[in-house]
């Protein structure tokens, strides 16, 4: 069998053979609060993760009010939480300063162009715009890595997206998500990361919506190439994802677990382990 495809971001390969990448979703986690996002940054960083994903967007921009009811209150919300574009690109700065790296989630096509400029590694496409095939279309004309959430999505429509991304020679890696926030553990399906394995010639990674870290570790065990965590330096506030995120203690927790996961799955094929060896005295001969 012929090795599964790698994606490249950055200097990190993401893929069979290669360590588990961790993402550290970071969010509007900081509610618009400059100084706490700064500290995020400096934390997740600190704490091991091999990326930082940010969300860059026009909040006006994210949702129709024609067609969303609720379109209303959410723009409300993450128009207090929008950094203006001077202090986003600080915010990049000081990420880059500090030797992170780097992607975003861009929510309309303006921002698509402003976190292009600003260096992002590859971009998120989050689940909830899967079927925005004009933003796909941005993204991918950059010719970036594209990780997407498939929360909601089911394989047509995965299809629609990636056709999109092969049409433009753009990289791309799926991450199985259920779209509920939080999520109860018992709800992850985390299955569904080997029937994607099956189907697409990609890494497959797991964006966990869960409280704690159980859940990335068996993740990888069904075959996670990436682990996309909430990540928070204030979990008392009930605002955003901070409540179920992780915290910086909790991330290098999860890393631990989930490198010793690697060792404990090894390599897959199908050999005599160094282990056995004394055990060779025992077998009875061949016939």
């Amino acid at each position: 069998m012929s090795p599964r495809k790698d994606v490249q971001i950055g200097d990190l390969t993401v893929g069979d053979g290669h360590p588990v990448t961790i993402v550290a979703e970071l969010g509007v986690n900081h509610l618009g609060d400059y100084g706490r996002m700064k500290e995020m940054i400096h934390a997740a960083h600190e704490a091991g993760a091999d990326l930082l994903k940010f969300q860059t967007y026009i909040a006006e921009k994210r949702y129709d009010r024609a067609t969303n009811p609720k379109a209303e209150q959410f723009i409300e919300w993450l128009s207090a939480w929008q950094f203006s574009r001077d202090r986003e690109a600080e915010l990049w700065d000081y990420a880059h300063k500090l030797g992170a790296r780097v992607f975003t989630s861009p929510f309309d096509e303006d921002s698509v162009e402003f976190a292009d400029g600003l260096g992002s590694l590859a971009f998120k496409l989050a689940a909830f715009e899967v079927v925005n095939l004009k933003l796909v279309r941005a993204m991918a004309a950059k010719g970036k890595p594209i990780v997407f959430s498939r929360g909601m999505a089911g394989d047509a429509e995965i299809r629609r997206a990636t056709a999109v991304m092969e049409e433009h020679g753009c990289p791309y890696v799926i991450l199985h998500t259920i779209s509920s926030y939080p999520l109860e553990k018992k709800d992850s399906h985390l299955r569904m990361i080997p029937a994607l394995r099956a189907k697409y010639d990609c890494p497959i990674g797991h964006s966990d919506h869960t409280a704690g870290t159980d859940i990335p570790p068996l993740a990888v065990a069904a075959g996670a190439n990436m682990i996309e965590k909430h990540f928070t330096v204030a979990p008392k506030l009930r605002e955003s994802d901070n409540f179920f995120s992780i915290t910086p203690e909790d991330l290098k927790e999860m890393i631990f677990k989930v490198r010793l996961t690697e060792t404990y799955m090894g390599g897959g094929d199908i050999v005599t382990i160094d282990s056995e060896n004394y055990m060779w005295d025992f077998r009875r001969p061949s016939d």
